[in-house]
């Protein structure tokens, strides 16, 4: 998918969609740095991120198919 442009502005040091209205649901994260980073790196695992069509930041995370199908065989009492 090719990458679509940011549609941002800043308000009070902090980016935000310039046209809310056009935005997807965003997955919420912690605000701070180490924290963000943190969270992201267990996000990262099982989810993978992708724009959002609306305003273009990588905002929206998925889970990755790999990561359903094993949830999905792990809950049923399957080995791996």
């Amino acid at each position: 998918m090719p990458e679509i442009p940011q549609r941002t502005k800043f308000v009070n040091g902090e980016s935000v969609p310039a046209y809310p209205d056009e935005c997807e649901p965003h997955t919420p994260g912690p605000r701070g740095y180490l924290q963000w980073h943190e969270w992201a790196g267990r996000m990262a695992k099982a989810h993978a991120p992708r724009q959002c069509r609306g305003c273009g930041l990588w905002a929206i995370w998925e889970p990755k198919p790999e990561a359903a199908a094993e949830g999905s065989s792990a809950s049923r009492g399957a080995r791996p």
